[in-house]
Formats: C-alpha cells, sequence, structure tokens
C-alpha cells in the first residue's frame, strides 16, 4: 500500500514537471520538494497510525471473540463483557486513527507554509 502512494506521488510530480516544463525556477523545485517530502511523511504517518488502529481493532475483536466462546459455559452476562471489550477497542482504534489524522494534516499544513515562503523569497 505505501508503495502504491509513493508511486502515485512520483507520477503526480512527474505529471506536473511535464506540465509547468523547465521554465520553473530554483525556489519553485525547491518549494516543490518540500511538498513533496511532507506529503510522504504525512501519508506514512496515517498509513502507520491506520495499521496500529486495525491492530488494536484486530486484537479487541479476538479478545471478545473469546469471551463469548468461554461465555457458553459462564454466566449470561459475559456477552455484554465481550461487548464491551469489542466497544472499547473500537474506540482505541478510533481515537488512534483521529490522532494521526491531526498529525498527519500538521505535517501536511507546516510543508505547505515552509513551501510557500520559499515561493515567496523568489524575485519577481
Amino acid at each position: 500500500m505505501i508503495e502504491m502512494k509513493i508511486l502515485t506521488t512520483g507520477i503526480i510530480a512527474l505529471m506536473t514537471f511535464a506540465f509547468v516544463g523547465c521554465d520553473q525556477s530554483a525556489f519553485d523545485r525547491e518549494a516543490d520538494a518540500v511538498r513533496d517530502q511532507t506529503q510522504n511523511q504525512a501519508e506514512q504517518v496515517r498509513d502507520a497510525t491506520q495499521n496500529d488502529a486495525e491492530a488494536i481493532r484486530d486484537g479487541s475483536q479476538n479478545a471478545a471473540e473469546n469471551t463469548r466462546e468461554r461465555a457458553d459455559s459462564l454466566q449470561s452476562g459475559t456477552e455484554g463483557r465481550a461487548d464491551a471489550i469489542e466497544e472499547g477497542g473500537e474506540t482505541a482504534a478510533d481515537r488512534k486513527e483521529s490522532v494521526g489524522e491531526m498529525k498527519a494534516d500538521a505535517i501536511e499544513e507546516q510543508g505547505e507554509v515552509k513551501a510557500d515562503a520559499i515561493e515567496e523569497r523568489e524575485p519577481s
């Protein structure tokens, strides 16, 4: 998945260069490089947090299923405990994704600000 995103980012960068041609200034190239780098970093953060969130979901679902399996021989309240475990895992996974998305957005925003500052240094 990460390789596909990197490949896509590379293709977009090449298409940008094809449209713009050779008349990009050094400032434009530097700004584009900053944007590309921060977008790649943001994608890595998103991928990592989504993988972590999925692992949390899988773990809580497995724990809930194990609890349900044991529920057959235990009291009836165990099913509710299993549901609570699963819900808690889902909440933790959602929170992990939300934090990762905010971090990735902040990385992209910082890169955009830096790239814009680079472009503003370019003499008219």
